[in-house]
């Protein structure tokens, strides 16, 4: 098996669409993570019932740091094999401890808030491994979040609602706007529908409280956004105006373009070019912020 698939060893699972895995087969990704990758799964959150999968160092004769990747799926789904391919990747690569974060979905969780109860979930994790730091053998001082999508929306509220900590935060094509004011008109109807039932759930009071690009605030760690120029889904107009609102607070918010790329740009299996592009990126961040030494 190529290192960096993160494959599971079930060509049938392996092809489903993570919305529907996370859905339905959470137990079943949990026990190949296992068996086929050999991690960890731990219950960080034991009244909604997620789990962080979890890739220790293989050197454990010092704690390093941690790299921890939130799933997208659009709120409705998702699943962290997601980012199985990231995880064993940096991992490998890097010699750092990795991390999937299971967060709370509108098919998994129907009766919770979400993607507010998903921020929570977030930083429930966060601070799960920073209170189990010395069990799981990881620097607690040097936890990167990462997310993508709708995960990144997850990832950024979190740490732009507390001050949890980080190392640094990464957003793969990060939804930042639950409003979806940039270039409404050029979305795509999933944007549409999934636009109208937030507001119609909630209201625009509460979505734009929840919209990273309305919350910025100078933030102690740096920031990476990774982002392709042709998205439809996140445009790229919204990124951009959230760097710049990042940095007239003092943040260090730094945004790196793939021209053309849509939005799925960075998975393994939509281009292994892109996804080792994105992989040395990581290695340069991670290097930057301190998780690395040398």
């Amino acid at each position: 098996m190529d290192s960096c698939s993160g494959a599971l060893g079930d060509p049938w699972l392996d092809k489903l669409p993570g919305i529907v895995a996370g859905a339905f087969l959470r137990k079943y990704i949990a026990e190949r993570f296992v068996s086929t990758l050999g991690g960890e799964v731990h219950s960080y959150s034991e009244h909604n019932g997620l789990s962080l999968h979890f890739l220790p160092q293989e050197d454990q004769s010092s704690k390093k740091g941690c790299m921890v990747f939130v799933h997208g799926g659009g709120f409705l789904g998702g699943a962290p094999s997601q980012f199985y391919p990231y995880a064993k990747e940096v991992s490998r690569r890097y010699g750092i401890s990795t991390a999937c974060c299971e967060v709370s979905c509108f098919l998994t969780h129907p009766f919770s808030k979400v993607p507010f109860d998903s921020i929570d979930d977030a930083q429930r994790c966060v601070h799960y491994l920073q209170e189990n730091a010395d069990k799981m053998g990881i620097d607690r001082e040097k936890i990167v979040l990462a997310g993508a999508s709708s995960g990144g929306h997850t990832a950024a509220m979190a740490a732009l609602r507390e001050n949890l900590g980080l190392a640094g935060l990464v957003l793969f094509n990060p939804v930042l706007d639950l409003e979806f004011t940039q270039r409404f008109s050029d979305r795509r109807l999933a944007t549409w529908l999934g636009s109208l039932a937030l507001r119609w759930r909630y209201g625009e009071q509460q979505l734009r409280a929840g919209s990273p690009i309305h919350r910025v605030r100078q933030l102690s760690q740096p920031t990476l956004i990774l982002h392709g120029t042709a998205d439809h889904l996140v445009p790229i107009e919204e990124v951009q105006g959230f760097q710049r609102g990042m940095e007239t607070t003092g943040s260090d918010c730094k945004l790196v373009t793939f021209p053309g790329e849509g939005h799925f740009f960075f998975n393994w299996r939509v281009s292994p070019v892109n996804f080792a592009h994105c992989v040395g990126l990581l290695g340069d961040f991670l290097k930057g912020v301190g998780v690395l030494n040398g």
